[in-house]
């Protein structure tokens, strides 16, 4: 086969096994979205370009959300190059996401002043917002969020697996996440769709918030609009490689949920969750 056969084997293959949009939100596009987002709120540590202004960045980030928003939500129409309608629907959609942009640079705030108090190993505001990958899929994630209030599809789902890839932190733009949010270290923790943090909530690395199990109709199909994720409420501190499972479970206000724990029932308020193992310890003879 040459070039052109393989090229024309592979485009009607693709066509048949990933019956999917014909237009779909740019992978590029969702860097830029980020980059400008994080230029935005941190004008004074971030700039999207040398030579720009705040004022261009804030426009600059208004036309792209535009564009990808009516990528993700009206891809039926852009092969046709849309209506005035759904471009218009898109730019007020943006527009929604650029009045929040005060909200969103409050709520970092809050986040890095969480931060900065609970983790000795910090030396200031500067080195976590410069290193520490909690506060990025936190601001990713925030910034997700607001557009899946907004009712945009898929677009914030490609932002935070880009902010997932970047910082090994997978927050689900639909989980709900308060105010004032510490995540330490970061690797590998897990926040689930349906999932419901509150404020001054403490994240340690290896933390998973997922489903206990996934209920099906009477056909044997999933049913997705369930919440199947756990409630964590204010104050709680969930430390490292702690798992905690199910729409039902919930962790009361102030409580700890101690490294390794497995937790799939509520917890009252002020409780403590510690798994127990017993580590032996044997001396050994110097050169043994």
């Amino acid at each position: 086969m040459n070039s052109h056969e393989i090229a024309s084997h592979l485009k009607k293959n693709s066509c048949r096994m990933f019956k999917g949009r014909t237009c779909h939100p740019e992978p590029d596009a969702i860097c830029e979205i980020v980059l400008l987002t994080r230029a935005a709120l941190l004008p004074n540590y971030f700039e999207s370009q040398a030579d720009d202004t705040l004022d261009a960045t804030i426009e600059r980030l208004h036309q792209v959300l535009t564009e990808q928003i009516h990528r993700a939500t009206y891809q039926e129409c852009m092969h046709k190059g849309g209506t005035e309608e759904t471009h218009q629907s898109a730019k007020d959609k943006a527009t929604v996401f650029i009045e929040q942009l005060p909200t969103l640079q409050d709520m970092l705030y809050e986040d890095v002043v969480e931060t900065l108090q609970g983790d000795p190993a910090a030396t200031g505001s500067d080195e976590i917002i410069l290193t520490y990958p909690g506060i990025l899929a936190l601001g990713i994630y925030r910034a997700a969020h607001m557009l899946v209030k907004a009712g945009v599809p898929l677009l914030p789902r490609m932002m935070t697996e880009y902010a997932h890839r970047l910082t090994g932190v997978d927050l689900h733009p639909g989980a709900t996440i308060g105010r004032s949010i510490m995540i330490d270290h970061g690797t590998g923790i897990v926040v689930g769709e349906t999932a419901v943090v509150g404020n001054h909530v403490k994240i340690y690395q290896g933390v998973t918030l997922g489903a206990l199990y996934f209920p099906k109709d009477e056909h044997g199909l999933m049913i997705r609009q369930v919440k199947r994720h756990p409630t964590v409420e204010d104050y709680v501190v969930l430390y490292a490689n702690s798992t905690v499972l199910g729409g039902d479970t919930v962790i009361g206000h102030h409580s700890v949920v101690g490294s390794n724990a497995w937790v799939t029932e509520s917890v009252p308020p002020y409780s403590k969750v510690l798994y127990e193992t017993e580590s032996i310890v044997r001396t050994r003879e110097a050169h043994q």
